[in-house]
């Protein structure tokens, strides 16, 4: 059988849709079974713009909460309009009486209508650019039916369990959750996620969480998130000739006082030394 990510990207060539597989258990690490991280979150523009502000994203983060519980308690397919007015089917992949991993096919649209009277009654709540995410709309898929999502989502469940079947899975020192933490901190750095956030997206106990990254890390997760930014930093600064100021706020730092005494804590001297340093050799 062939990778699961080459039946997401046949499933999308010349779609708008968006696939992204939640997964629960650690099915998805082995050789075949391991999407691009773009599968992993909602990658589209249209959720770009709508998680945009502080309030547009702790919305988002509650619906895909709600949805995600929902999901893994019920055990069965549903669909439904996300606070934007985009619909979204989500399929539950169902393995041994428990739900292994949840399929969203989302960044579609039935009704233009509803979309647009919900994006004006989101907007006013999240301020988020409305007119920008009038205009995302034409980059989201047009269906006539929600049927066309969960046909596409039943697929790439069966697709899952084909492939589970296969004992694909390999094995790794680290816990599969640890892997799954340091994706989101290497992809999402500049977001800077945090353990609360990722545990809750996976449904697990941040505590938990924290104590097995602990153990399979031999550091916290803030630590090894902070470590993560300060290297891309330091590539950054002997790499362009971007200012200071601009690769700490790339690297997800909101203060340059905290990236400098962060940065020379770690590297022994000041960023401006350090890029002065590495440039001259």
């Amino acid at each position: 059988m062939k990778k699961l990510q080459v039946l997401l990207d046949l499933l999308t060539k010349g779609r708008k849709i968006h696939i992204s597989v939640l997964d629960v258990r650690g099915i998805l690490n082995g050789e075949k079974t391991k999407i691009d991280f773009k599968n992993v979150i909602h990658s589209k523009r249209f959720c770009d713009v709508a998680k945009s502000t502080d309030m547009g994203y702790s919305l988002c983060l509650f619906c895909k909460k709600c949805s995600n519980n929902k999901a893994i308690k019920e055990k069965k397919a549903f669909v439904g309009h996300c606070p934007y007015g985009l619909y979204e089917a989500a399929i539950p992949v169902v393995i041994d009486n428990q739900t292994a991993a949840v399929v969203y096919v989302g960044n579609a649209i039935v009704d233009i209508d509803i979309t647009s009277s919900r994006i004006d009654r989101t907007c006013e709540f999240t301020k988020a650019n409305k007119e920008n995410l009038i205009k995302e709309t034409n980059e989201c898929e047009r269906i006539e039916s929600y049927e066309e999502l969960f046909d596409v989502g039943e697929i790439v469940s069966d697709y899952i369990k084909a492939l589970c079947k296969e004992k694909t899975k390999e094995k790794s020192s680290e816990h599969w959750l640890v892997l799954a933490a340091k994706r989101h901190a290497s992809e999402e750095y500049s977001r800077n996620p945090t353990l609360k956030e990722i545990s809750s997206m996976y449904q697990k106990n941040e505590k938990y969480v924290g104590r097995i990254f602990q153990r399979d890390m031999g550091m916290s997760f803030h630590r090894y998130s902070l470590l993560l930014k300060l290297k891309k930093a330091a590539a950054l600064l002997v790499e362009s000739d971007s200012k200071i100021i601009d690769i700490a706020l790339e690297c997800g730092f909101n203060s340059i006082s905290y990236f400098n005494r962060s940065f020379k804590k770690e590297y022994g001297i000041s960023p401006k030394e350090y890029r002065a340093c590495e440039k001259s050799e």
